[in-house]
């Protein structure tokens, strides 16, 4: 691992340098104290993992983070910075991945960094992970992008309004579940809840970040790579609404309940950002037939060194979403219900089952289904669910009983 560490202060330089190492003596780690000197860094080394403070005399982390998205897209990008202005928050959104606040717990920051590290010699997660380093943003759809900008360029816009057109759209859910998840604005447990993340932002940052600083980024196609996106946007909402309503129906509780909309809105999101990707050529995946039992994900990993569900599955974890998010985005394909690791996960696993879309590509999803908050699940996704929900919860009370120092 080769890691750059920018920070005007050589005492801070120095606790970094030694407490990463402590851990990781393996490592290569190059120091800076300016923010000219970080550049001129990565215009001649590479490097997997850049840390910045923000706030630095001369050229500030701001700028560091967009250039070293431009020199180093495939490194991962952190702040480590005290207090900086909110503006300078929102402006710099795009072009880092997780933004921790100083001070930091030694345990803690060695925590975060071994959760940013990656095993290289699984092929498919370094293929994954270098479609989503460069990545700005998740793309929005254009007329999602359009409405949301014209609400709020309202004298007052009505908050309930912009609450219904970005729990619709993935690419500004996935944004703001990032900002308000980062170290910098979270609550002391992780915000889950979409329509909680819009309150909690407030119509001032709301328009900061998706008005003032093009916080949307409208998809360039109707069909990129192939891709309907109409049909997967419809198809994600409908997911998190059945996986909403199972939740509720199985356990009453309305927090996890918002967690399995938001999860199933996203839970596609890797194949937006493989669609949008140019070099990819998704395209070929969505012409090649279904032959020998083959799933996409078979396919995709076929044709792309990849799927959708790794890419999805890491950009949760760069962008600091909670392990159920990533868990639950990585395995919704996954064969047998007790593969699901979180009740959301088994929601949204059995709705793909009960839709017929295991195996089903993405271009044969020609509309976006009517389905909406009050429609009922139907009888035999119900009692797939509740025989489901048996089965997992029998199999991880096994597994439990099983761990050393637990009673059975």
């Amino acid at each position: 691992m080769r890691v750059l560490l920018v920070d005007d202060d050589p005492l801070i330089l120095k606790g970094l340098n030694r407490t990463i190492l402590s851990q990781w003596p393996e490592w290569s780690i190059v120091t800076s104290d300016s923010g000219e000197m970080a550049v001129g860094l990565m215009s001649r080394m590479s490097f997997d993992l850049v840390i910045t403070d923000m706030q630095m005399p001369g050229m500030d982390g701001s700028t560091v983070l967009k250039m070293a998205k431009e020199l180093q897209p495939e490194a991962v990008r952190v702040v480590l910075s005290g207090h900086a202005p909110m503006l300078r928050l929102i402006e710099s959104e795009g072009f880092y991945h997780r933004f921790l606040m100083k001070p930091i717990e030694p345990s803690r920051l060695l925590d975060i960094l071994a959760s940013l590290s990656l095993d290289t010699s699984e092929a498919s997660l370094s293929s994954a992970r270098s479609l989503v380093t460069g990545l700005e943003r998740v793309p929005s759809l254009p007329r999602h992008a359009a409405h949301l900008q014209a609400l709020l360029k309202q004298p007052e816009p009505n908050l309930e309004e912009i609450k219904s057109v970005v729990t619709r759209d993935i690419g500004m859910a996935a944004t703001i579940l990032k900002l308000v998840n980062s170290a910098y604005l979270s609550s002391l447990r992780p915000i889950t809840d979409l329509e909680q993340a819009v309150e909690f932002l407030g119509v001032g940052l709301l328009r900061d970040l998706f008005l003032n600083h093009a916080g949307t980024l409208p998809a360039r196609q109707e069909r990129p790579g192939g891709l309907n996106l109409e049909a997967l946007w419809g198809h994600s909402r409908m997911m998190g609404l059945i996986a909403q309503q199972l939740i509720l129906h199985g356990t009453g509780d309305r927090a996890l309940a918002a967690e399995a909309y938001a999860v199933g809105l996203l839970h596609d999101v890797g194949m937006v950002i493989i669609a949008t990707t140019p070099c990819c050529g998704y395209q070929s995946v969505l012409n090649s037939d279904l032959e020998f039992g083959q799933s996409l994900l078979e396919m995709e990993l076929s044709v792309l060194g990849t799927d959708h569900g790794q890419v999805g599955a890491q950009l949760m974890n760069l962008w600091a979403f909670p392990e159920s998010f990533s868990a639950a985005v990585r395995d919704h394909h996954a064969q047998g219900r007790t593969r699901q690791s979180s009740l959301v996960g088994l929601a949204i696993h059995l709705a793909h089952l009960q839709e017929g879309e295991e195996n089903t590509a993405p271009l044969k999803l020609l509309s976006a289904p009517n389905y909406t908050e009050s429609t009922p699940i139907s009888l035999p996704l119900l009692a797939l669910w509740e025989s489901g929900l048996a089965e997992w919860q029998r199999v991880k009370a096994c597994a439990l009983a099983q761990k050393p120092g637990v009673a059975p």
